[in-house]
């Protein structure tokens, strides 16, 4: 009789406890077996190209992520069938990793036993992509922007929010600080607001960012 090996996942996201509860789930899952973690899109690329998964669970929002990295790790690992699992419900983010390739989209409040569904729907040659509300920019409250923030505009907002300066935030993400100025204004017109306080406060209130995230180590 031949015994089927475990599907082996990776799990990507910057958030430690998000990896550590994942994996806690999927063990307990008897045909899936979690070969590694990542926390950023460069202990990612290391981890495809070392464990070789069969299905990569790419958070949307990791640093350095996104399309960009979904198209690279599918350079790196051909092989690998990247399921996307996102607490952004945005059209036009489903549709960006769409056009990266990747086998399917879903949110984070899937249930365990949808999410293992996914990962097996996935590993077989499936499409999985998840129901989602029908908004072109959801920013969890009703508040219709214009137009949605790119996700550079929201990584400096974030850094603003965590109370870095400008020079601090473009250090943090290797740009200028002139490059940091301009994304703000981008942010102010977008949301509507006149100041970094308001931005924060109005970005925290409309769900669009969440000041309580905790990463940790790859």
């Amino acid at each position: 009789m031949t015994v089927r090996r475990p599907i082996r996942v990776l799990l990507v996201d910057d958030h430690a406890m998000v990896r550590e509860g994942t994996a806690a789930v999927l063990a307990d899952v008897s045909d899936v077996e979690v070969v590694g973690t990542a926390g950023d899109a460069a202990a990612a690329e290391r981890a495809c190209r070392s464990c070789a998964p069969d299905v990569c669970l790419l958070d949307f929002r990791i640093p350095g992520g996104g399309p960009a990295l979904a198209r690279r790790l599918a350079h790196i690992a051909p092989a690998t069938r990247i399921l996307v699992v996102s607490a952004y419900s945005q059209a036009d983010y489903v549709q960006s990793m769409r056009d990266a390739g990747v086998a399917g989209y879903v949110l984070k409040d899937l249930d365990t036993a949808g999410l293992t569904d996914a990962v097996r729907q996935v590993h077989a040659g499936r499409s999985v992509f998840q129901e989602l509300p029908t908004v072109e920019s959801d920013t969890g409250s009703g508040r219709s922007l214009a137009e949605p923030l790119t996700m550079r505009e929201l990584d400096v907002l974030r850094l603003v929010a965590e109370g870095a300066s400008n020079r601090e935030a473009a250090a943090s993400l290797s740009v200028s600080a002139k490059t940091v100025e301009a994304h703000l204004s981008s942010v102010y017109g977008k949301l509507r607001v006149r100041s970094r306080t308001e931005a924060v406060v109005t970005a925290v209130r409309d769900g669009i960012i969440s000041v309580d995230r905790s990463s940790g180590e790859a």
